[in-house]
């Protein structure tokens, strides 16, 4: 009941600026949005700064606990998942991988910075099996890397555990990026097409 009033009067204040806005301009609030902010956005987000900062900062809420793609998750979805539905438009339409209008898209950040999770973790997990003596990490290792095939990492990452932890800080907060800055660079030199198609976030490594 105390969400009635609040939850009416959002509703009417969205339905009235929604039918003033459509009635002085003839366009929509989606048709405005989309024009005066997310092009604009679009074109700054396919700097390498942009791309690599907005990787870093994913992983600096993730080390504090927060999920670092639910906090940005209007970012990334608001305006890369465009630019990725733009591509995949480009390539049905010319059925090549020459002409696409973005370097980076929604499932860049996913093919190349979160193998295994958030922190490409199945690197973790493999470096655990191969070095690691201590019996908690590989046990985690163990129990993570079913999981960490699928890309879901929340074993490890509350596991070992990477949140707030000084040891692993460094790696956690800077191979995405890293991983981000090779692949950016290696669209834009061509080696490899920008991203466009969108696939399940838990496609395996290598697959994705």
């Amino acid at each position: 009941f105390a969400s009635i009033i609040p939850g009416v009067v959002a509703i009417y204040v969205c339905a009235i600026s929604s039918h003033v806005i459509v009635a002085a301009t003839g366009s929509s609030l989606n048709d405005l949005i989309a024009k005066y902010i997310q092009a604009p956005l679009l074109g700054l987000s396919q700097g390498m700064f942009s791309v690599v900062l907005l990787s870093f900062l994913v992983q600096l809420f993730w080390f504090f606990g927060l999920h670092g793609h639910n906090v940005l998750g209007p970012v990334l979805d608001g305006i890369y998942l465009p630019a990725l539905f733009e591509n995949t438009a480009a390539y049905e339409a010319s059925r090549s991988v020459e002409h696409l209008p973005y370097i980076w898209t929604r499932g860049s950040f996913d093919a190349y910075a979160q193998m295994g999770g958030s922190g490409v973790t199945i690197a973790l997990i493999i470096a655990i099996f191969i070095f690691s003596k201590r019996k908690e990490y590989r046990t985690v290792a163990q129990l993570s890397a079913p999981m960490g095939v699928f890309n879901i990492n929340e074993p490890v990452t509350f596991g070992i555990p990477m949140v707030l932890n000084p040891l692993f800080a460094i790696p956690w907060l800077i191979v995405p990026p890293i991983c981000c800055a090779i692949a950016y660079l290696a669209t834009v030199s061509g080696l490899i097409p920008p991203v466009y198609q969108q696939i399940p976030w838990i496609t395996p490594p290598g697959l994705y």
